[in-house]
């Protein structure tokens, strides 16, 4: 990946007229360097920084006790380091005025992460370089980001697969052991995960199994840390069975149903909504497409089944170096949709009884359409499960 990405940004950097990119933000710095370490976002005030100028290779300024870790993991193998009391920026303020003078002429043109960089650090870095243009390189850095190499691809497609295959693996003890707590089955999609060599350390990292009446809730609206302890599914009932995890920093969001029991004709009727609005977004997903195209064929296609959704939700996003990216499948998201994206729509459907139906499926946006990658099994059907409850 690191030639494919290297590649990219250096391409980037020339067309944009920029003469280094300065980034701030984490999820950036991970993208653009291949380091990913499951503590930065757990501290906010400790600061790390990539400093790229144009035609020469990148250096990233990092806390001193963290250096030995991102230099294992990373594809940059340039630092510099820093010692100092956190929530203070002025000494990684003095490396990247010191990076950026030595390496680009007065009144250059430096990209920063507006969006990221906190205001303390940016009002700081903006009065040292007051000799040099410091302007937004956002847009530079979701282009880039937004369109998935083949390498990365290929971690996606992976991490999907085992993302889906860790809900299943848990729901197969359902249909074969007795049913046991919320609690225990929120365990076993964790355990399920490591199995598979998903990680689940990080900041977006969660799982969760409700059922009944605790479908009806959104997490973590349900109870405490979203999952009801002791209470065991009955007959009838709907299980939701979700988990957010991540292979080599590249993230999914996965979620599926299990039935307790031969489905109702109105359980049937409910996960057939879940069905409808896939096969809808499958017709829709294509290049040349607006995100908010999408959206509203959805909705339109909703409005005719009377399928309620949840309102003022994402029908999906993309994922990548985080679990929640564009394109936005939203009314508000003009994004054109390309070759090489891929987006996650997770419907969130009302059945008669209240529930909070989800599937959550993985596209991948193709030269004339799309791919769902990752599905275990067909779920155009739920799992059903048999005198296990």
């Amino acid at each position: 990946m690191k030639e494919e990405v290297m590649e990219r940004v250096n391409e980037a950097i020339e067309a944009s007229g920029y003469d280094a990119l300065l980034v701030f933000g984490y999820d950036n710095i991970q993208y653009l360097t291949g380091a990913y370490l499951h503590y930065p976002q757990s501290f906010p005030d400790r600061y790390m920084a990539l400093f790229w100028p144009k035609e020469e290779l990148p250096t990233t300024i990092v806390p001193h006790e963290w250096e030995s870790s991102f230099l294992n993991l990373a594809w940059v193998n340039k630092t510099k380091t820093y010692t100092e009391k956190p929530g203070s920026p002025s000494s990684i303020v003095e490396i990247a005025v010191l990076l950026t003078k030595n390496t680009v002429r007065k009144t250059g043109k430096i990209g920063v992460d507006v969006n990221r960089i906190p205001l303390n650090l940016y009002n700081r870095l903006e009065s040292a370089l007051e000799d040099f243009q410091l302007v937004p390189c956002d847009d530079l850095l979701r282009e880039l980001r937004i369109k998935k190499t083949p390498r990365e691809l290929e971690l996606i497609k992976e991490v999907a697969g085992k993302t889906d295959h860790a809900i299943a693996g848990q729901a197969h003890h359902v249909l074969v052991v007795q049913a046991s707590g919320e609690m225990s089955n929120t365990e076993n999609v964790r355990i399920h995960a490591l199995e598979r060599e998903l990680d689940e350390v990080g900041h977006h990292a969660v799982a969760q199994v409700v059922t009944g009446t605790n479908t009806e809730k959104w997490w973590p609206g349900a109870p405490m840390y979203g999952i009801g302890f002791d209470r065991v599914p009955k007959h009838h009932e709907w299980m939701r069975m979700e988990l957010v995890s991540t292979v080599k920093g590249y993230w999914c969001n996965g979620a599926r149903m299990l039935a307790m029991g031969e489905m109702t004709e109105e359980q049937k009727a409910d996960y057939q909504k879940l069905v409808i609005l896939r096969e809808t977004i499958r017709a829709n997903l294509k290049p040349g497409v607006k995100a908010s195209e999408v959206y509203e064929a959805v909705k339109a296609v909703a409005a005719e089944k009377g399928i309620t959704m949840e309102p003022k939700l994402t029908m999906g996003a993309g994922v990548g170096v985080t679990n929640y990216e564009p394109p936005y499948i939203s009314r508000a998201d003009e994004t054109v949709l390309e070759e090489g994206m891929v987006v996650v729509f997770s419907p969130v459907v009302h059945g008669e009884g209240g529930e909070l139906l989800m599937n959550k499926d993985v596209f991948v946006i193709t030269e004339t359409g799309n791919m769902v990658v990752g599905w275990w099994k067909d779920w155009r059907e739920p799992f059903i499960c048999n005198y296990t409850y």
